[in-house]
């Protein structure tokens, strides 16, 4: 949707001799997935698209999802951007608020889409403001993935299920050798400073808690502080990783990929790096450890469409055939995912690996959670919990003044 492309296109449309050409469009699909995935699949998925929609180009540009949102939101300052975007739900209310999102419902609501909107997975579809913002490509439950030799080292024969079962095993993994960690906790302030809701929103899930009442900032409550206390006497027994200021999720998965780290918390699309990178680690994937729910933190990637885009229909033609049910199930193999259509599930379990079974397993029955569409200003929120942990793994303050000082915060944040 570059202002120069739009002028060329224009001018291009103007002079065109044909109707054919007259009707010609380039949209742009900016996204990370195509980041996590190096065997050249999305570029196959565009030229796909394109042979099946001759009259529509679309360019490919692929950066790392930590700077997806700075350029989306950089380049709509500046009147510049893409037409279809890979979208990252927490960023929900803060894009809403600058006025980057076309609203969907006339999209969805339409007789010839390839889907029915009642299949999509549900969590991306909720109303705000009245309107459906995006839909989901994929989906997947944050899972706590084992490395089980480590724990058969440290004289256990199962993953742990329970907080207290994850506290004992983390701690004798720690105590093996130098070097080796029981569980890794990301909380470094790097952008996109994601750690807690890598590792701390699972748990706090897990723990029946939440960090929202609708709309409403509700981070001082009785749940997120016990979390938060769970958090502090593992640091404290020696149980995490040291360094946690300064750790990022990708340092988190290189060291669990390295063999080094006992347990890792993040989405179940990591298992494809950790098997295909390290096939000789002994690896399963379980549920994150529970303190009375069987709750996960639901994420994936999701869709949408900019709001100054001029070429709306013909993005919504690409974002029609993404979701189809053939097309969909492609996608969500090739990220080791699962569908955001659910009529492709049988389509994706045909084939599909251990660990793809294993997070249907997991999200079979247990309850699915996503709070962060709702949180005022994406990244600020997720930097004021990550530096208010930092400071209470410090020992800078307590549990209970961490989620006050994090409540304080975001109240100040939704204005």
């Amino acid at each position: 949707m570059i202002k120069t492309r739009f002028t060329a296109l224009a001018l291009a449309a103007a002079t065109a001799l044909t109707p054919l050409a007259a009707q010609a469009a380039e949209i742009e699909w900016l996204q990370w997935f195509a980041a996590e995935n190096t065997d050249g699949f999305y570029d196959e998925l565009v030229a796909d698209f394109e042979a099946k929609h001759p009259d529509i180009t679309v360019k490919l540009v692929t950066q790392p999802f930590g700077k997806v949102r700075e350029s989306i939101v950089t380049d709509n300052a500046i009147g510049v951007g893409s037409d279809v975007l890979g979208l990252n739900m927490p960023w929900t209310k803060e894009f809403l608020d600058i006025g980057i999102l076309e609203p969907l419902d006339e999209y969805l609501a339409r007789d010839d889409n390839s889907f029915a909107t009642s299949d999509l997975v549900e969590a991306p579809l909720g109303k705000i403001d009245g309107h459906t913002w995006m839909v989901p490509l994929n989906a997947f439950p944050f899972v706590m993935h084992v490395n089980m030799g480590l724990v058969r080292q440290a004289g256990f024969d199962a993953p742990p299920a329970t907080w207290e079962e994850l506290a004992e095993q983390a701690g004798a993994i720690s105590a093996l050798e130098d070097g080796i960690s029981g569980i890794g906790m990301p909380f470094s302030s790097q952008p996109p400073s994601n750690g807690p809701i890598l590792t701390f929103l699972p748990l706090l899930y897990a723990h029946g808690g939440r960090i929202m009442a609708d709309t409403t900032p509700n981070f001082d409550n009785p749940e997120v502080v016990a979390t938060l206390q769970f958090l502090k006497d593992m640091n404290d027994a020696g149980a995490i990783a040291p360094g946690a200021a300064s750790r990022t999720g990708g340092v988190d998965l290189e060291e669990f990929i390295a063999g080094r780290t006992g347990f890792m918390i993040s989405p179940g699309v990591h298992s494809s790096s950790i098997t295909s990178r390290n096939p000789e680690l002994e690896y399963t994937l379980v549920r994150v450890p529970t303190n009375g729910e069987t709750a996960y933190r639901v994420h994936g990637w999701e869709i949408g469409i900019a709001a100054d885009s001029p070429n709306k229909d013909a993005a919504w033609t690409f974002v029609n055939y993404l979701l189809s049910p053939e097309v969909n199930a492609r996608a969500a193999k090739a990220a080791n995912a699962l569908p955001g259509n659910l009529a492709a599930l049988d389509a994706v379990r045909e084939g599909a690996d251990e660990t793809l079974l294993k997070q249907m397993e997991i999200l079979s029955g247990d309850t699915p959670v996503e709070e962060m569409r709702q949180s005022p200003k994406a990244a600020a929120s997720w930097s004021v919990m990550t530096e208010e942990i930092q400071a209470m793994l410090r020992g800078d303050q307590s549990p209970e003044e961490a989620a006050a000082a994090v409540q304080a915060r975001w109240l100040d944040l939704a204005g």
